[in-house]
């Protein structure tokens, strides 16, 4: 903290001293700018001055005999220029330095439609030449006469040339000089690579100069790079050298600047660490590795703190006593919840046994019952009952308590049921495919009943006269949408859905589809089978369970509702 000042100091000086360098060097790179446009710069005001002396040869301007002689003496000598030409108003050319051009039209081109209009020298952009195939800029000079415009004077200008004058300047190292046209054509630079990637994005309100941009080559490469103009901004120069080389000693200075108070900082932390690390630091890391041990269990372990200070003495006591009494605590919460357990296993072990006795009661009492629709309203309460035996004897067996497995539920539950329906088990044989899914105790017993029900009506009703052997199906499977499918199939002879609808099993059967919030299908064809299937929320699925019901087929009245539930 002492030091903290002097760190301040430093780094507002440094970002004083970048703040300068940076306006220094974004000054110097954009005079450089325009000091490599010079040349070229002279070389198209001398193409201009070259038309404005033409047009003021009688020969030329008029286009008259002699004009193409003229022309090719003025262009002997003049090697930065490949053509001389007058075109008239109508673009054709009538006279020119190379008689190869004679006759060919000018008119289509952009730089004669501007020169129509204008009062001054015009440029294009690069083009290429159509007689040789060698790219050029055409440069243009109108002929006024009364106030009429009568044809231009050309000149072609040789880009060659331009690439010759940038090549042959004293750049720095690694710097790039390019020229460009409004379409973003490079014309000629000392590494067309890099200016290809950096001026082909250069925008026509670069061409001021008096700014500085930034772009990237495609490497990655960050360079710093300012654009002039030439003559009507028509064709522009730019200049570019890598941020790094630019900024360089800047950095470094200012690095330093950064990095000397850090380093003070730095060596003192070291001196205070060296002196805490052996006093406090030690002691705090040793302690926290008991608190761990104590963490995972293991309150045996007592803080040995040899010749550490009095105050971690008193702290490592302090842990000591505190493991011994979550130790005892400990014990005491294992032993509170194995008499717990035992307790609820004792439960489930006493319901299950009253529940068997009821089963007895009513097996001695429908034995009694002559009436036989009676007896088999006995038997049909005897095998809710079982049901939800069967659901209290597996909670009793597992060692979790709070959950069933349902395909061992599934499973004994259409046994039993097999076993005291089926008077002939060699016609009717029983399949169960179940995917393993635990729920817990109160989804279990609606499903368990669910399927009594089912079964039930299967063995009572699809095989009547057990004249063909029977396949029944108890499946349960995802629908693979959140949701399980529990299936009671059979290949009996099916039933009438008029009359299924309303019977006291099919009431009730939609009344445990509600309780666990799902709904039923039922399908049904003569001497073809018959399928009940409840598609239920799946209670291991990820998201939230939702607890509302979707709307069901059939109204389930509150008499229909109340008789389930008791």
């Amino acid at each position: 903290m002492a030091l903290l000042p002097i760190a301040i100091a430093s780094f507002l000086q440094g970002l004083d001293r970048v703040e300068r360098d940076t306006t220094d060097i974004r000054a110097q790179l954009v005079q450089i700018t325009r000091a490599s446009a010079s040349r070229e710069e002279n070389l198209l005001a001398s193409a201009e001055q070259i038309t404005r002396a033409l047009a003021n040869m009688p020969a030329v301007r008029h286009g008259g005999q002699g004009c193409s002689l003229a022309l090719s003496d003025a262009l002997r000598g003049l090697s930065f220029f490949t053509n001389l030409a007058r075109i008239d108003a109508d673009g054709h050319i009538d006279c020119s330095a190379r008689p190869v051009a004679l006759g060919r039209s000018s008119a289509a081109r952009a730089v004669f439609l501007r020169a129509r209009t204008a009062h001054s020298f015009v440029l294009s952009e690069q083009i290429i030449n159509p007689v040789d195939h060698q790219p050029l800029i055409l440069g243009m000079l109108p002929l006024i006469s009364k106030g009429r415009f009568t044809g231009v004077i050309a000149i072609s200008i040789d880009t060659r040339w331009l690439e010759y004058m940038i090549r042959a300047k004293h750049l720095p190292h690694n710097a790039v000089v390019a020229i460009f046209d409004t379409h973003r054509n490079i014309i000629a630079a000392n590494n067309p690579a890099v200016a290809q990637a950096l001026f082909t994005r250069a925008a026509a309100r670069h061409s001021a100069g008096r700014d500085l941009f930034t772009a990237h080559d495609r490497t990655g490469q960050t360079w710093l790079y300012s654009t002039a103009a030439l003559l009507e901004s028509r064709v522009y120069v730019g200049f570019a050298m890598p941020q790094s080389q630019l900024f360089g000693a800047t950095y470094v200075d200012v690095g330093t600047d950064f990095v000397l108070p850090f380093i003070m900082i730095a060596l003192t932390w070291i001196a205070i660490w060296m002196v805490t690390e052996q006093q406090v630091t030690r002691w705090i890391i040793y302690l926290r590795r008991v608190a761990a041990a104590y963490r995972s269990g293991h309150y045996a372990l007592r803080p040995s703190l040899g010749d550490a200070p009095s105050e971690f003495h008193m702290l490592g006591d302090a842990m000591a006593e505190m493991a011994d009494a979550i130790q005892d605590r400990d014990h005491r919460l294992r032993d509170a919840l194995q008499q717990k357990s035992l307790l609820v296993r004792e439960i489930h072990h006493r319901v299950k046994n009253n529940l068997q006795i009821v089963m007895s009661l009513l097996s001695l009492q429908a034995g009694r019952v002559e009436n036989e629709a009676a007896r088999d309203a006995l038997m049909q309460a005897r095998a809710r009952i079982n049901a939800l035996a069967l659901v209290h004897l597996i909670l009793h067996d597992i060692e979790e308590l709070a959950t069933v497995e349902l395909r061992t539920l599934l499973t004994d539950l259409a046994a039993q049921i097999h076993g005291g329906f089926a008077l002939d088990s060699s016609t009717l044989r029983l399949e169960i495919d179940s995917v393993s899914c635990h729920v817990s105790g109160d989804l279990a017993v609606p499903l368990a009943l669910f399927t009594v029900e089912a079964l039930t009506n299967v063995f009572k009703h699809a095989y009547p006269d057990r004249t063909f052997d029977g396949i029944i199906r108890v499946s349960l499977k995802s629908t693979g949408t959140g949701e399980l499918s529990l299936a009671i199939i059979d290949n009996g002879h099916g039933y009438s859905p008029e009359a299924s609808g309303t019977s006291v099993g099919a009431k009730l059967m939609r009344t445990f589809a509600l309780q666990v919030g799902g709904r039923i299908y039922m399908r049904s064809n003569r001497e073809q089978g018959t399928t009940v299937e409840l598609v239920f929320p799946d209670p291991n699925r990820p998201e939230p369970r939702s607890t509302a019901a979707e709307p069901l087929t059939t109204e389930i009245s509150e008499t229909d509702l109340t008789a389930a539930q008791c």
